[in-house]
């Protein structure tokens, strides 16, 4: 919508988009939280109020998910769970003279998810006697609406009606891409509903009722505030052509490639990220990467409810669960390795079993509405497959993932204990070129290629699927390798996927085998 001057205010405000697309309407602004009260209240006074305000956010929690679709309401499982942990040791506190307000922020004040945000929102909402609601927020307007926010929260984003068609919103960590907002984006993929961060100075200087257009149809995403006539047509010319090439897009990629009989799965190391529709499955959780900003373990609830919120974007489809890796490139302050140990992978979880058991509670807990795959990261040895089927009593499939050559020489005994087997091709390749697992992925060199195709063998054998889901697997040219080495399955980034679908389609079955060979002739 545009503003009252021509021109507006000029420039768009970068940001970082969040939930692809494009937005036009009318800012509604929702406040941040309400002021504290700093009125003289008796010990008894303010265990009352803290009281009332943590069963108002536990039944403002469950009467939230009563109203949602089973896969949403399960994303709010663990905020339960956090306010009923919260609520005692805050009484306790305010017990001993402290005020309400003040606890509550300085028991939420290490944020970790956006599920302990919204439990703070609520507790100080109760405090406050607030009772805003984004209904009430927009009674009375007309036309498409644009929520503008300076903190994000699920019960927020779950609450919006269908005339809210875009998200802008507060962020102090841009460049790692909009902080802690994972279960509040997820929501807002699963509405397409457009999603940018910007700096929260820009979202201070948005009024109620403003015109703003947000644009994040690329990865850096731009917010005009008051735009001009002009920005405004050339806004909605945008999103009519980004629609339409998104249409054409998803119709390309949706059909199989039974060609060549393959599915193409994804990898996720974030909750932030986009599952294309036409993805047959996770291939890969790297749990590590959804909790590598936590200083301390995070809780088996913490865990049910990321793995729960990724599974409930696939509908159905098998979600490959890996299981905590660690290494040099990417280490954890809760996850580390005896003195003098050189443990790594499943070898290193196996020396932390309250960690893995709390893993393994959380995704046997996902399993009763999903299809969890376990992953073990770094297997050397069948008895380490043995020994976690045996702590889960056999109720989950348990993966080995191939990513060292002693793993390749032992893969017979691996791929008899195991339901299916994962190459791990970063590792494995700069184990045996003996180069960083970050430097040459992409290149083709022939004692990898063998191994992959003793691993595919051996597989078949036991009549074992195989996956592959490194860096290999997003290139056009080394899926089709390979695809000719028989691997069942590629797990691909996310901006991968298309690009890898779209080149299986150009070329036969009998093609990618005669790639394959030339690699390994000539590689």
């Amino acid at each position: 919508m545009p503003d009252e001057s021509p021109k507006g205010r000029g420039e768009p405000e970068p940001g970082v988009s969040v939930v692809e697309g494009l937005a036009i309407g009318r800012a509604v602004v929702w406040a941040s939280d309400p002021p504290p009260s700093r009125v003289a209240a008796t010990v008894q006074q303010e265990h009352a109020r803290l009281a009332r305000s943590v069963a108002r956010a536990i039944a403002g929690v469950e009467q939230l998910a009563r109203l949602l679709p089973q896969t949403e309401a399960e994303l709010f499982e663990p905020e339960v769970a956090i306010l009923k942990e919260l609520g005692p040791a805050m009484l306790a506190r305010v017990d001993a003279g402290e005020n309400a307000e003040d606890v509550v922020n300085e028991a939420t004040s290490q944020v970790t998810t956006d599920l302990l945000t919204d439990a703070r929102a609520r507790l100080l909402d109760g405090l406050a006697c607030d009772e805003r609601s984004i209904e009430l927020l927009l009674d009375g307007r007309e036309g498409d609406c644009v929520l503008v926010t300076a903190t994000l929260t699920p019960s927020v984003v779950a609450s919006l009606p269908a005339r809210v068609v875009g998200i802008a919103a507060a962020s102090d960590d841009l460049e790692q891409g909009g902080g802690h907002t994972s279960h509040a984006v997820i929501l807002a993929r699963a509405r397409d509903i457009p999603v940018a961060f910007i700096r929260p100075e820009a979202v201070l200087t948005v009024h109620d009722g403003d015109g703003i257009i947000v644009d994040a149809t690329s990865s850096v995403a731009s917010v005009w505030i008051s735009p001009s006539d002009e920005a405004t047509r050339e806004a909605h010319a945008r999103r009519e052509l980004w629609m339409r090439v998104r249409a054409e897009d998803a119709e390309d990629v949706t059909q199989p490639l039974s060609h060549l009989g393959i599915g193409i799965h994804v990898n996720i190391g974030s909750l932030h990220e986009h599952v294309p529709p036409a993805a047959e499955g996770i291939g890969l959780v790297r749990t590590e990467l959804l909790f590598s900003g936590h200083n301390n373990a995070p809780s088996e609830a913490e865990q049910f409810g990321a793995v729960r919120a990724i599974a409930a974007r696939v509908d159905g489809a098998p979600v490959v669960v890996r299981l905590f890796d660690v290494a040099a490139d990417k280490s954890l302050p809760w996850l580390r390795p005896p003195v003098g140990s050189l443990a790594r992978g499943i070898e290193l979880l196996l020396l932390h079993p309250a960690l893995l058991e709390a893993q393994l509670r959380a995704s046997l807990r996902a399993a009763e509405r999903a299809d969890i795959q376990l992953l073990l990261p770094y297997v050397n040895r069948a008895h380490e497959v043995e020994s976690v089927r045996a702590r889960t009593e056999g109720k989950l499939p348990v993966g080995a993932m191939i990513e060292h050559p002693a793993a390749v020489e032992r893969i017979d005994e691996i791929a008899r204990a195991s339901d299916f087997l994962s190459i791990g091709t970063n590792d494995l390749h700069a184990e045996i070129t003996g180069r960083r697992r970050t430097d040459s992925v992409l290149s083709i060199d022939r004692r990898v290629l063998r191994m992959i195709e003793r691993i595919v063998a051996s597989a078949r054998t036991h009549s074992r699927a195989v996956t592959v889901c490194g860096e290999m697997a997003g290139d056009p040219h080394l899926a089709r390798i390979l695809v000719g080495l028989g691997v069942d399955r590629l797990s691909v980034a996310t901006g991968r996927f298309a690009k890898v679908k779209l080149s299986l389609r150009e070329v036969s079955l009998d093609e990618c085998r005669s790639v394959a060979l030339a690699a390994m002739r000539d590689g």
